[in-house]
């Protein structure tokens, strides 16, 4: 099993702004990275960062496997801001 971590305090904002109905998607994409942090349909965007879908929203997260952590830096609603300057996220 893998750890899933917000990494910061806007990624729980992000987190909480979003609707119940799409809430409980996320939040179910959250727990399913705990045991497969490789899901079928995720995308490898740089390095060990990757996305998984979740309805309308994307969450973006850097996998550690040796500390076997999940990192979320982003849940957003894909615009084309979305993938911008993602390797920032995580630095």
């Amino acid at each position: 099993m893998y750890q899933v971590r917000l990494r910061s305090k806007k990624v729980r904002k992000q987190l909480d702004d979003i609707s119940p109905p799409d809430f409980d998607l996320v939040d179910a994409k959250l727990m399913a990275l705990r045991g497969n942090p490789r899901p079928r349909g995720c995308r490898k965007l740089v390095d060990n960062i990757y996305r998984v879908r979740a309805g309308a929203y994307r969450i973006i997260y850097h996998i550690n496997d040796a500390e076997r952590l999940v990192d979320v830096g982003k849940i957003a609603r894909r615009t084309e801001q979305t993938y911008k300057n993602i390797e920032d996220l995580f630095r």
